[in-house]
């Protein structure tokens, strides 16, 4: 399978940013992998503005705000920052039509075996890419809602796995997690009522998917277009085409509610070990193992926000914020990073705040590298 090119697709996105690196021996280095996943529903089209800003965001500039051209014959680092829809939310009839995918509905657990699989694809074609590196290639996750809980699994199985061979090894850097549903989800105002209708409808998903597939069947494109603006409030063309092409799909609002019943059962209590929280004590982060240096995590939660309790995110960012001490044997160990929103953006940022957070994400992924 050749390298994909940069591309912005219904089910995915790929794009390369190149940078003047700061040293010779950033030449030889893998390009970083900036990997992006999304919420429930789980298409990455109403990501697209957003991740085209990041990338964008990320480009160095000059002064004047116009994006540098490397010399070529300079040496150049390289990031990818990509993503793909969730399983079972594939609008491409070649992905949808996939062996497994026709009459099945993916769980929490199977989209992140998922997504692990698209990860590990990536960075095999990565290697067959690139030759003669000099060490493993790196990954940021970026998480949004339980996009951040799939990227928390995704470490905590990475730094528990044996360890792999030269050919497959891969260090998780760090992670940018998004308005994250971490903890105690079915405790959110949205969650409680998710609760109430599924205990109410046992068979929700049944019932809302065949409603929306009678609605979609029914209704002129332009007439379900007009319901669409008018119930979320005239989002920009991208959000809006977005979702006419969720309501339409074969599988998607069955997919998306099955999967959201299954959130409700299985994020609960906090289950990580600090190290795949990013607590890092004065003896890790001289070492030179990758599992022995936790990963540099950003929380960035929203206030109000639907899917997050008032009373949950106070509890995560006392008990594992980055501003939290904890004296462990070997001195005292710092948490994640965790900022509280103070402009207002909802928790489906995506919709009309892509910009700004991808500004916010940009600085972030800085850090982490920096």
């Amino acid at each position: 399978m050749p390298f994909p090119k940069p591309h912005i697709a219904l089910d995915s996105f790929f794009h390369e940013v190149t940078t003047p690196s700061p040293s010779s021996s950033q030449a030889k280095q893998y390009p970083i992998t900036v990997y992006f996943i999304t919420g429930n529903p789980g298409l990455i089209s109403y990501y697209h503005a957003f991740l085209s800003s990041l990338a964008q965001k990320l480009s160095p500039k000059l002064d004047n705000g116009s994006i540098v051209v490397p010399d070529p014959e300079s040496k150049k680092s390289t990031i990818h920052v990509l993503g793909h829809s969730l399983a079972g939310f594939e609008l491409e009839p070649k992905q949808s039509t996939e062996v497994g995918h026709q009459d099945h509905y993916f769980s929490l657990e199977e989209q992140i075996c998922f997504v692990q699989g698209k990860l590990r694809g990536h960075l095999a074609e990565l290697r067959r890419e690139y030759s003669s590196p000099e060490s493993k290639p790196k990954v940021i996750l970026i998480g949004h809602s339980v996009g951040t809980y799939m990227g928390m699994e995704i470490l905590r199985r990475h730094r528990e796995s044996p360890s792999p061979s030269e050919e497959e090894g891969f260090d998780i850097v760090g992670g940018v997690l998004l308005f994250p549903t971490v903890k105690d989800i079915a405790a959110s105002p949205s969650g409680k009522k998710l609760t109430f209708l599924l205990r109410l409808i046992p068979q929700l998903a049944l019932v809302v998917s065949i409603f929306a597939r009678i609605l979609t069947t029914l209704l002129p494109a332009s007439i379900l277009t007009a319901i669409v603006n008018f119930v979320m409030k005239r989002p920009p063309r991208e959000a809006a085409a977005a979702t006419c092409s969720f309501l339409q799909s074969k599988r998607g609002v069955r997919q998306a509610l099955h999967m959201a019943a299954d959130e409700m059962r299985t994020i609960t209590s906090d289950k990580w070990s600090d190290d795949v929280w990013g607590v890092a004590s004065p003896s890790s982060t001289g070492a030179g193992s990758d599992l022995a240096r936790p990963a540099r995590l950003f929380f960035y939660f929203g206030r109000n926000d639907h899917w997050v309790a008032e009373r949950t995110r106070e509890e995560i960012v006392a008990a594992r914020g980055g501003t939290n001490e904890k004296e462990t044997g070997t001195g005292t160990a710092r948490g994640p990073r965790m900022v509280v929103c103070e402009e207002a953006v909802p928790h489906a940022f995506c919709l009309r705040h892509s910009e700004l957070m991808a500004g916010k994400t940009a600085d972030m992924i800085r850090e982490i590298l920096g």
